[in-house]
């Protein structure tokens, strides 16, 4: 028994890859390893990651919240009274778009040894929050995801600059939003813009409701 625990605590020591988490490795051999003992410091976290945690929980979150917004006008606009198909498909793409970006944070922070806190709220509210998502438009549910898109791609911003000060340095993070986040969004933005801008010249005709009709095939057909 006494050659097993010598043992453990050897390979303990053996993997232990930092100083810190060395320390409480050689406490808890000291102590044998009775059942109350804690490596505390033997974890993936590593720079400033901590300081920023929070944020990243935040960022999850909205993305969360925001895929479930676009699932709703997803749903809306593909009900019998509705009957566009292609807002339907489009929201539905931003709607998995959001989550499985959602989850990749998620799995970013406990890469860099966090835990992730889904009662963290968003650090921004929809625009247009005092209006129901169900009542909303063809035009406004579109300017309403362009300004979602928008308040994203500002958070991003913000992470990415506080990841980058010279006295919380965390490149691994920066790194992580520019590459998964930054680049894509600005093709998001650029998107929806288009199309806001494009059915708001086509609402300004006489027969409009045959330019929404036109525009939502168009949409089904890039999907």
């Amino acid at each position: 028994m006494l050659r097993f625990g010598f043992f453990f605590c050897v390979l303990l020591a053996i993997g232990a890859n930092a100083e810190f988490c060395y320390n409480d490795v050689d406490k808890a051999c000291s102590s044998m390893l009775t059942s109350g003992s804690q490596l505390a410091s033997c974890n993936a976290k590593y720079g400033h990651f901590m300081d920023i945690e929070p944020e990243l929980q935040s960022y999850a979150n909205a993305h969360i919240e925001t895929s479930f917004d676009y699932l709703l006008m997803s749903t809306h606009f593909g009900s019998y009274e509705a009957n566009r198909e292609g807002l339907k498909g489009y929201f539905r793409k931003l709607s998995d778009k959001a989550w499985k970006e959602g989850i990749e944070i998620i799995k970013f922070i406990t890469k860099r040894g966090g835990t992730m806190n889904f009662n963290q709220p968003p650090r921004f509210k929809p625009t247009m929050a005092k209006k129901s998502t169900l009542a909303l438009n063809e035009l406004n549910s579109l300017a309403r995801a362009l300004d979602t898109e928008k308040q994203l791609a500002e958070e991003a911003f913000r992470m990415y600059g506080q990841a980058l000060q010279h006295s919380k340095l965390d490149p691994s993070v920066a790194h992580y939003l520019e590459e998964e986040f930054i680049e894509g969004q600005a093709d998001t933005i650029r998107t929806l813009a288009g199309h806001t801008s494009d059915l708001t010249k086509l609402l300004r005709v006489k027969d409009n409701s045959l330019s929404v009709f036109l525009f939502d095939e168009y949409l089904q057909k890039t999907l």
